[in-house]
């Protein structure tokens, strides 16, 4: 087995950016020569510059190769410490096989990310307490941004800046690098960090290599296998000139949830009338109250069952040309597919979420139990049920191309240059049967199971003789995400101790969005009985260990039945003009940079000082409804800033050094936030719109870290972090003529109800109060060799992060309270034990994410809404029958743990489901 890099390669790839002319004349052969030359080039797209870190090593240890799960361990660690700026790799174990088999699930792993998940799997990343919009990802170099969607309790359709990382088979990268404190060379952009994503490129393993690998995929809720297989095919020559890479990967998972909602609690509109007298009246009196005298109840409690089916294909290709040690020509190409199906089926309590004579005031009250302000369990009349059917055909397409040059026209000077283009198409079909049956008891106890209730209903579940169909609601949504990016940069070795570096970047983003829709109720009242299963092939609560009074049946809507009967043509969809967003973002930036190595007091000292400016054109356009009619309008906008920074690494003795970082960066508005669509309310002088005026976020951070390498394979460090966040982004109501807003007179029509001097009421989301965040990442990482026997082939992997932050957000426009960041969660963990061997081996990893919160306020009289503190652990064993087979067996979420959301500070469920474990057996063979 050959590693992807030894210790000293990845040295060698952090010094290529300030010392190429050491890591290519060192190379032994022209192969060895190619591949550190590649890393230059790779360098050349990563953050921040570094000088030659000096580890430790005895001569003989070079020549030392180590692989598998240890190797790119040492390499990370290498990385980290030769680096200027703070930055944590994950580098590939060997060709496609990434630490995990998901991106997202392998960058948890580094101190300070925690991880959204959605179908059982990571999703997206936060950073250090601040949400996926404050992290920038680039792949090869490029700034990228691939959506998709999720159920509408974890987000829906993303339209924002955060990656959805589960669209890439992990099998085609081979490094991600997670910047923490950038330099003046890093695009601008990632006030929590920057993600730098890798995929496989010839020359990172000269000659020829083929490596496939086949896995089987079971979901124990599902109860179903899957595929997952992967190919790479790659060759350079023997004079290291030329190299080729192709690699596929497809991999297919079938995973159920099963789980019970509430879509929040609320409190008060009942109708006393309908509430028993046998019910105390200090409580009767309680149901319409306020204040701490409320009695809140679930809206909307449902049982749920999500069946997710994911298709994933990737495909890369990278061919690679170094006629000579001074020029070097890259192209990369990735083409990547997620096509997912998610079937809901929930069974609802209707009637309590409807405020109407109809709904919550035609339901009667039998006999209720209250905890606190809690309406813990009660018997109820007249309550209508629904069956909840709704399929959601999710397909996302990204291309990228990506052309990188290096060019040596002097010993001294080098010049790289990077043109690419890359496109995200998102497309989400939704088809929703609702089945309704009215005026039926119900009844919720959560006095045993706080989480999923023990619920009884008054009518039979399974027989379609006592529903009707109320609502077939088909809505298409899209969303596109376009780039075009170019760059260059020069850098000139002006003396051994500096560097002077510059370079300019031209970036153009499109965001476009739109969505169609049609609620139909020409057919309600009709027959359900050949819409739905004859036998179903869900049973609820398998993963949920629930008690023997829950349902398990309710009638399920069979789509391949219910489609070609209900919509066999298609419904016509109206565009809903209200929700069209554009947003055309086009950057132009430079800086200058110089790179330093000197001493202080007889200490190396190495470390960067530059300054970036970035100039912002932002063209937004939305339709603002007048009248019911969408009326188009655009806004410009420019903005220019400054973003200084400074890094400095100190060796303070040959294992110690001492890490600082001070940087001001940018991340520019929601891109929902900044259309300028909403509605224009004449009548009443309201108006309610996006703000494309918005200024970015700003941010001044400061990092220290002090970092002790006592082996080639152990790293201890102990580093606290400062941010100062100029303002967020909060919504707010503000008095103001009609003429001083900039939109179009127009909208006012004739003049008669309104004139363009009149005040009109503002609703937008506009810069508020800013805040701080400040916190510790403690890290100890050591391989075990110095123990005796077995025992030296353990090692194990700690990380720990605390961050704190608060912020005011508004109530009213008068009003606001002070509570965590959203997103942020207190404490965030990770542990691996690892054990390996030649021939055998394996690790288990847990990681644990605190408490944080999804918003303030949690709305429906909620104080706030969040998700519950949550450990997830995974295994994995390897078993190499030969040189070149190798056996796998991983297990993911091991103890089926559930995601826990929940509204208000009494900790009221809002969402909670499992999806059960998943286990993955294969086989990998390399030529």
């Amino acid at each position: 087995m050959v590693a992807i890099l030894s210790p000293v390669s990845a040295l060698a790839q952090a010094d290529a950016r300030t010392n190429t002319d050491t890591a290519v004349a060192t190379a032994p052969n022209p192969a060895t020569r190619a591949r550190a030359a590649d890393e230059q080039t790779r360098s050349a797209s990563t953050a921040g510059s570094a000088a030659p870190a000096q580890p430790d090593t005895k001569p003989e240890d070079r020549d030392i190769v180590v692989t598998g799960l240890r190797g790119s361990l040492e390499s990370a660690i290498n990385a980290r410490r030769a680096a200027n700026g703070l930055t944590d790799s994950i580098f590939a174990k060997d060709i496609a096989a990434f630490p995990d088999t998901n991106l997202a699930e392998s960058i948890q792993r580094i101190p300070g990310v925690q991880i959204t998940r959605d179908a059982g799997e990571g999703r997206q990343i936060a950073v250090r307490g601040l949400n996926g919009d404050f992290t920038r990802v680039r792949l090869n170099g490029m700034e990228a941004l691939a959506t998709t969607g999720s159920s509408d309790q974890r987000g829906g359709v993303n339209r924002s800046r955060s990656f959805d990382l589960n669209i890439f088979a992990s099998e085609l990268f081979s490094r991600v690098d997670v910047v923490k404190a950038r330099s003046a060379s890093l695009d601008e952009g990632g006030i929590a960090a920057t993600v730098d994503l890798h995929t496989l490129r010839p020359f990172d393993n000269p000659g020829l290599h083929v490596v496939t690998s086949a896995q089987a995929f079971y979901a124990t809720r599902a109860d179903k296998v899957a595929p997952r297989a992967a190919l790479v095919i790659s060759d350079t020559t023997e004079d290291g000139v030329w190299g080729a890479l192709i690699s596929a990967a497809y991999s297919r998972r079938q995973v159920i949830e099963d789980g019970h909602q509430t879509l929040r609690w609320q409190s008060g509109g009942w109708n006393l009338a309908n509430v028993s007298s046998w019910i105390d009246p200090a409580l009767r009196a309680r149901l319409n109250g306020t204040g701490s005298d409320a009695l809140f109840y679930p809206r909307t409690p449902r049982y749920f069952i999500f069946d997710n089916d994911q298709k994933r294909l990737g495909l890369t290709g990278a061919f690679q040309f170094r006629p000579s040690d001074a020029f070097h020509i890259d192209l990369d190409l990735l083409y990547a597919k997620l096509h997912s199906t998610r079937i809901e089926h929930s069974l609802d309590a209707q009637s309590f979420s409807r405020t109407d004579a109809t709904g919550l005031r035609q339901t009667t009250i039998r006999s209720m139990t209250v905890e606190g302000n809690d309406i813990v369990a009660a018997d109820f009349g007249n309550v209508d049920n629904r069956s909840d059917n709704r399929l959601d055909t999710n397909d996302t397409k990204f291309h990228q191309i990506a052309l990188t040059t290096i060019w040596k026209p002097a010993d001294r000077l080098t010049i790289d240059a990077l043109v690419g283009v890359e496109g995200s198409n998102y497309t989400v079909d939704t088809r929703t049967f609702q089945l309704l049956t009215d005026n039926h008891d119900f009844s919720y106890d959560y006095r045993d199971n706080d989480r999923v209730p023990t619920m009884g209903y008054g009518v039979s579940l399974t027989d379609p003789t006592a529903w009707r169909l109320d609502v077939y609601r088909p809505r298409v949504n899209i969303v596109k995400n376009d780039y075009r990016i170019g760059k260059l940069n020069i850098a000139y070795d002006a003396t051994d101790w500096a560097i002077l570096k510059a370079g300019a970047t031209y970036t153009r983003y499109v965001f476009d969005t739109v969505d169609f829709g049609q609620d139909s109720t020409a057919l309600r009242g009709r027959a359900v009985g050949d819409l739905v299963y004859t036998d179903s092939p869900y049973s609820f609560g398998k993963a949920l260990g629930v008690s023997a009074a829950t349902p398990r049946q309710w009638l399920f809507v069979d789509f391949d039945k219910a489609l070609p009967l209900i919509d066999p043509n298609g419904t016509p969809l109206t565009q809903n003009r209200e929700n069209d967003r554009r947003v055309k973002e086009e950057v132009v930036a430079g800086y200058a940079q110089v790179d330093l190595k000197s001493e202080i007091a007889g200490m190396p000292l190495r470390g960067d000082v530059g300054v970036r400016v970035a100039r912002t054109q932002t063209t937004a356009t939305g339709a603002v409804i007048v009248g019911g009619v969408a009326q188009p309008v655009t806004f410009e906008r420019r903005y220019t800033d400054w973003l200084p920074s400074a890094n400095f690494v100190l060796e303070m003795a040959p294992k110690v050094q001492l890490r600082f970082s001070a940087n001001r960066n940018i991340t520019r508005p929601t891109l929902t936030s900044l259309t300028p669509g909403g509605q224009v309310q004449v009548n009443t002088r309201t108006v309610s719109v996006g703000n494309p005026e918005l200024d970015p976020f700003r941010a001044d951070s400061v990092d220290l870290s002090l970092e002790w390498y006592p082996t080639r394979d152990g790293f201890f460090a102990i580093g606290p972090f400062f941010k100062r966040i100029k303002s967020f982004i909060t919504s707010q109501t503000v008095e103001q003529s009609y003429a001083a807003s900039g939109y179009p007179l127009a909208f006012l029509g004739d003049q008669r109800i309104a004139r363009p001097e009149d005040i009109f009421f503002f609703t937008q989301p506009v810069n508020g109060p800013g805040t701080s965040l400040k916190g510790i990442e403690v890290i100890a990482q050591q391989a075990f060799t110095f123990l005796p026997g077995a025992l030296r082939n353990l090692g194990g992997i700690v990380n720990y992060t605390r961050t704190s932050s608060d912020t005011d957000y508004a109530l009213t426009a008068t009003t606001s309270v002070r509570k965590p960041l959203i997103g942020l969660s207190k404490q965030s963990a990770n542990a691996t034990l690892y054990y390996e061997t030649k021939r055998y081996g394996g690790r288990v990893s847990a990681n644990y994410r605190g408490r944080y919160l999804t918003a303030v306020p949690g709305a429906n009289g909620n104080d706030v809404a969040g998700v519950n503190a949550a450990t997830y652990v995974d295994a994995s064993l390897f078993w190499n029958v030969t040189d070149r087979l190798t056996m796998t067996l991983e297990g993911v979420n091991l103890t089926n743990q559930a995601e826990d959301q929940f509204v208000d500070s009494a900790d009221r469920v809002n969402s909670y489901s499992k999806s059960g474990r998943q286990l993955m057996a294969g086989v990998r063979w390399r030529m």
